[in-house]
């Protein structure tokens, strides 16, 4: 079976749509951390990771079922899009009050609740991303890479502009807003253009209770993962002080980038397997094997260098203010190791159907990042959040799998993969490079 042009253009341009993001953001934060300096990027960071806590919920994760409801075309898409509105609304909503309550619970400072209630805005204009689905389902990637690429080049040059004017964290903050605001507001510019008015859409409640029933599973891992890759920043502050969030988020930040690159790499591979599974299985499970080695050795190689890199990075971004964040770095270069890990383990159950009880592995991981950060960052500080959160990846990325009976086959792949992959990795790299689609 072979892979239609089209489609894998549509992907290539999806996977840089993610990129884009991505790398938006990291560069954003850079500029804004040499800016700020340590202690005041704690306190955006701070912002960021809090209101970040709720945003699964606002969002309610519909866009994977919209788009599987798009492509089947059971359902007009003006009643799904009426209806996924309507959900929007309300749980953004909800967060917003949610997250309201718990600024007025939390022991902080004015300035900061002041400073996370206005980011908190950025829920409202969430909405709309599930238009992405919509582009997604009509193999329409390019638009949102257009529209990623668009936004991505105003927020930049007007973050460097804040900077010149030597304006406050305020500004910075405001401009985040401005950043989901902008996509949000380009992409129904857009679906405007190709589709028509938006106030053509309807809601039905037939509908809306479906497209909630379907997503609530996806909203609960969505929640455990937002929990196990920013609980550990929220910790920090109130244990130590803004300037340990400051310089643990420098060094996140970076790591960020380097672990997204497994992740591309999965995405891309995977058409490719599908069409190996249909034709032969025997074939699918040494290239399934193949991949895994390719990307779990892969990923550790680069961990490596980014660990010895280390001193070099902080320094050429973030300057000498940031050398603390040396030591956070060093170790978490290896989260780029337990996220190819997770990575593998999702497109195998992507292509094999078997992913209903992927939340599970999240929930693990936001357990047991929330129970190490309150053990390890009163023993070690900076260092304890970095190893709680490697501790948390390794559970939901590799050790769950053994004990849930359907992902246990993906916990040995993984396991000849991190101990034999090594041997085969030339080999490996020749079969993935040589597979004909």
């Amino acid at each position: 079976m072979k892979i239609n042009n089209k489609n894998l253009l549509n992907l290539i341009f999806g996977v840089f749509a993610k990129l884009f993001s991505g790398l938006k953001l990291a560069l954003l934060g850079i500029i804004i951390a040499r800016y700020l300096g340590p202690k005041d990027f704690g306190v955006f960071s701070y912002v960021i990771s809090l209101v970040t806590l709720f945003t699964v919920f606002a969002e309610f994760r519909l866009q994977s079922i919209l788009v599987r409801d798009f492509s089947e075309k059971k359902i007009k898409k003006e009643v799904l899009l009426g209806s996924a509105l309507k959900i929007c609304l309300f749980f953004a909503t909800a967060g917003y009050i949610l997250l309201s309550i718990v600024v007025f619970l939390l022991d902080d400072e004015n300035i900061i609740k002041y400073f996370v209630l206005i980011y908190g805005l950025s829920y409202f204009f969430q909405i709309f991303r599930f238009l992405r689905a919509f582009f997604i389902s009509k193999l329409l990637n390019k638009i949102i890479i257009r529209a990623e690429l668009l936004t991505a080049l105003i927020i930049l040059l007007t973050g460097i502009l804040f900077i010149y004017c030597e304006l406050s964290i305020d500004y910075f903050i405001i401009l985040r807003v401005f950043d989901v605001f902008l996509f949000s507001a380009i992409l129904i510019f857009l679906y405007t253009i190709s589709e028509g008015s938006v106030f053509k859409w309807k809601d039905n409640v037939l509908v809306r209770k479906q497209l909630i029933k379907d997503s609530f599973p996806l909203v609960l891992s969505g929640i455990a993962v937002v929990i196990f890759n920013r609980v550990d920043q929220i910790m920090l502050k109130h244990f130590i002080n803004d300037y340990a969030v400051g310089q643990y988020s420098a060094a996140v930040s970076i790591t960020g980038i380097i672990s997204f690159i497994p992740i591309v790499l999965s995405e891309s591979i995977t058409p490719t397997l599908i069409s190996k599974r249909m034709l032969s299985k025997k074939n699918y499970n040494l290239n399934r094997q193949a991949f895994s080695n390719v990307i779990i050795w892969g990923s550790l190689v680069l961990s490596i260098i980014v660990m010895l890199l280390s001193p070099i990075i902080i320094n050429i971004l973030y300057g000498k203010e940031y050398y603390p964040a040396i030591e956070v770095m060093k170790i978490f270069a290896f989260k780029g190791l337990f996220v190819a890990m997770g990575a593998v383990a999702a497109q195998i159950m992507i292509i094999e159907a078997v992913h209903q009880l992927a939340y599970i592995k999240s929930v693990v991981g936001g357990v047991v990042n929330i129970i190490f950060n309150y053990i390890l960052i009163l023993k070690l500080g900076m260092i304890g959040a970095v190893w709680a959160s490697l501790l948390a990846f390794f559970f939901s990325s590799y050790i769950t799998h053994y004990f849930i009976k359907r992902y246990r086959y993906i916990f040995w792949i993984q396991t000849k993969s991190l101990f034999f992959g090594w041997y085969y990795l030339v080999r490996d790299v020749k079969t993935l490079a040589n597979i004909k689609n």
